[in-house]
């Protein structure tokens, strides 16, 4: 295995408080909205247990953007926006990155500030050519804090009403899934753990990314044809998949469909993403 996680999946949303009403009603502990000094957006966080999903909005359109290509991404469509890759070693993953042939900037600090302007944590990241890897632009990520110390409210924020525990995998939308998966492996190291028709699973020390091609005429054909390629699904794991059903249609969650130990919840009931549950 790798010394990678997946660390989180930001989805881009217009409207964080809009944001956080529709995950809470998913079932999920949201917490509250933190701001990127310097950096031109706002975000929330729905946390588990060493990888986090960030609701990201754009707070000061006339400034520079860190991220400038999330307004056109919002003026499209909200969802999946990009994920980034966790490392103990930021310094030397650029270094192995930058040697195999790939862009990437040199490693730079971030922070995140609470409501009242104190920083709550800080981080050392470095950006990957986004052309570089089919599927999704990425970036590596070293925290500066342990989780217990970067997340503290709302109280006890890994313990989620749905009984999430953690992302089983992401999904990545693309033409050809051998070759990206390849590409994926020979920069990263990361190994193949499985293969199917239209599919290639690699693995991270806490998940795994799924690169998926269109088979035939499906949803997936229409979303890169529209869309390009980029990441399309997310799976979390729960504890009891009965128990998760039961509390999406307790809260009015519409579309919600389940196909033996898969829980489906279609992206209009999801702030733009496409997600489904899992047992364990």
């Amino acid at each position: 295995m790798t010394d990678l996680i997946i660390d989180h999946v930001l989805i881009a949303v217009r409207d964080l408080d809009a944001a956080k009403d529709t995950f809470e009603r998913l079932g999920f502990k949201v917490t509250p909205e933190g701001r990127h000094p310097g950096r031109g957006t706002s975000n929330r966080l729905v946390v588990f247990g060493g990888e986090y999903l960030e609701l990201i909005a754009v707070r000061d359109p006339e400034g520079d953007l860190f991220r400038p290509n999330l307004p056109s991404f919002l003026e499209e469509r909200e969802g999946l926006f990009i994920f980034s890759m966790g490392t103990p070693d930021v310094h030397g993953r650029a270094r192995s990155v930058r040697e195999a042939g790939v862009l990437i900037t040199d490693p730079v600090k971030g922070s995140r500030h609470a409501a009242d302007g104190t920083t709550a944590y800080s981080w050392t990241q470095a950006e990957i050519d986004p052309e570089a890897m089919p599927g999704s632009q990425t970036f590596f990520i070293q925290h500066d804090h342990r989780i217990e110390e970067r997340y503290t409210e709302p109280p006890d924020p890994t313990n989620h009403p749905n009984g999430v525990i953690g992302i089983s995998s992401l999904s990545l939308a693309v033409k050809d899934a051998d070759a990206a998966a390849r590409r994926w492996t020979e920069v990263f190291g990361l190994e193949r753990v499985s293969e199917e028709d239209g599919g290639v699973r690699l693995g991270f020390d806490n998940s795994s990314l799924e690169f998926c091609q269109p088979v035939g005429g499906n949803a997936l054909g229409e979303f890169i044809e529209t869309c390009g390629e980029g990441p399309y699904r997310i799976v979390f794991s729960c504890e009891d998949i009965d128990a998760t059903e039961a509390l999406l249609k307790r809260n009015g969650v519409e579309g919600v469909e389940r196909c033996g130990g898969c829980l489906s919840v279609p992206s209009e009931s999801a702030q733009g993403v496409r997600m489904s549950f899992v047992q364990g």
